[in-house]
């Protein structure tokens, strides 16, 4: 994973330049300094010589002493060696060749070279000719000869010239090494910037509205994994978008039956075909109820998600809202002849929590626990400490729920079975208010399922800084381990 990661490859870039470009100057550097350097000590070589032979000159010596010494500094030198006066009358020659011979007129004769040429190579094997009007001048002085076509100077010291050719040769690698840095950075930047300009145009187009845009990134790292974060946050956008439109339109279907149901029987009752029976007033007031219900299910979720759901926190007794909850659906349970049993220990701690909006998830978890659980069915009541506070659980053994509807149980308007009609499947509210509700007072809310076994729905609320109550049991029904059945424990 290290190999891939955004930052060992920008660490690993940087060092990959930066040795290339320092490799390529010290290469440059290295091949100049010794060409040069050649170039230096034969310059300086030949200076010697030069010197040598205009001394001697100067000195009167005789032909034969200047001949010896040309021909012993040619031995050291390894280079023919000829001294000529201002008439071109050859004075010695180490090869005894051109004694006494008049040099042919032309061009000037090549003395040395002490300056970068373009051919180093024939400076250093050429014979050195020698003009005795160089003892004449002074020693600042250059003198510009040539011999064979070739054309060099004395302008500058051997030792001013080995630097300007080094400093030269430098500069060039320099350049080189400047160039290549940057094509290899830019073809290095390539390849982050490639899946990040991928990712920006991507998040434009959804910027536009087009939340189907998914990006196609396999690269492993840093950017892969933001390519996968953003695929998620694509989808997360996606899915809140199609709820945003399925909520205005179940909004809007849950409020078209029972205002339809209303203004159907009201059109009867002014047309006086429908009596006003104590009946049809009773359907009326059910209608309006389930109005009124829907219409305060929505407020609730909307505040909770909004954070401003208006919470009244303080101890109170888990027991006591157990009963109560109890007793509001003990109508439905002895309608499809469940049977409820209840758990709760008498040495449980207090809860902080709003006693309104605790007894709401027990209403609601119990009444999605009979919509589902059939006739001769049991549901369990339980709590319980742990060390994220006191959990409570509702489980029954009902028809159970398919495991790909359970990541959405708590969206608003969700229905694990989209046949049910509003009357057998509720507004598909109740579930979003307890999550909502259970997260807004720190708990968190689960729920486990087994087709045909039943359904566990668990959530956790803080546990008061009081001493807790001690209590008996709630005085309903309690029923063994051994008359559960597989799917429910209590």
């Amino acid at each position: 994973m290290m190999l891939h990661s955004l930052r060992f490859r920008l660490i690993f870039m940087f060092m990959l330049v930066v040795m290339v470009a320092v490799g390529t100057v010290a290469l440059f550097a290295s091949q100049a300094t010794t060409n040069n350097l050649q170039i230096y000590t034969q310059a300086k070589d030949d200076q010697q010589v030069i010197s040598t032979m205009l001394t001697a000159y100067t000195q009167h010596q005789s032909q034969s002493a200047l001949q010896n010494l040309a021909e012993q500094l040619a031995r050291s030198s390894h280079r023919r060696i000829v001294l000529f006066d201002h008439q071109r009358l050859v004075i010695a020659d180490s090869e005894r060749t051109l004694i006494g011979q008049t040099l042919p007129p032309g061009p000037e004769f090549f003395v040395t070279s002490y300056s970068s040429s373009s051919d180093t190579s024939s400076p250093l094997s050429a014979p050195l000719y020698i003009p005795t009007d160089l003892s004449s001048q002074p020693p600042s002085q250059g003198v510009v000869t040539s011999f064979q076509g070739i054309s060099l100077s004395t302008d500058n010291s051997p030792e001013a010239s080995f630097l300007t050719s080094v400093n030269h040769s430098l500069w060039l690698a320099i350049l080189i090494a400047g160039l290549t840095a940057l094509l290899l950075a830019l073809v290095f930047a390539q390849t982050i910037l490639k899946p990040l300009h991928t990712l920006k145009t991507i998040a434009e187009r959804m910027e536009q509205g087009d939340l189907s845009q998914r990006v196609s990134i396999t690269t492993r790292g840093e950017i892969g994994a933001l390519a996968h974060a953003f695929n998620a946050m694509a989808d997360s956008l996606s899915r809140s978008e199609q709820l945003r439109r399925n909520l205005v339109s179940d909004v809007a279907h849950e409020l078209r039956n029972p205002l339809m149901n209303i203004r159907g029987y009201l059109e009867l009752l002014q047309d006086q075909v429908l009596e006003p029976t104590p009946e049809t007033l009773a359907s009326l007031y059910e209608e309006t109820s389930l109005l009124n219900r829907l219409v305060a299910d929505l407020q609730d979720v909307s505040l909770a998600e909004a954070g401003q759901l208006h919470l009244t926190r303080q101890p109170i007794e888990l027991a006591d809202i157990a009963s109560q909850a109890v007793q509001i659906v003990q109508p439905h349970l002895a309608e499809k002849q469940l049977t409820l049993h209840v758990s709760i220990p008498s040495d449980l701690p207090h809860i902080e929590a709003d006693q309104e909006r605790v007894a709401q998830i027990l209403r609601n978890l119990l009444s999605n626990a009979i919509r589902h659980t059939p006739s001769q069915g049991e549901i369990c009541l339980a709590a319980g400490l742990s060390e994220a506070g006191v959990h409570i659980s509702v489980r029954d053994t009902g028809v159970g729920i398919a495991p790909e509807h359970l990541p959405y149980l708590f969206e608003r308007f969700y229905r694990a079975d989209f046949s049910r009609a509003r009357a057998t499947g509720g507004t598909g509210l109740g579930l979003a208010i307890v999550k909502q509700v259970v997260q807004a007072h720190g708990g968190q809310v689960s729920v486990e399922s087994q087709v045909g076994k039943g359904t566990c729905f668990t959530f956790t609320l803080p546990v008061a800084a009081l001493a807790p109550a001690h209590q008996d049991l709630l005085p309903v029904a309690f029923i063994s381990k051994e008359r559960f059945s597989p799917g429910i424990r209590c």
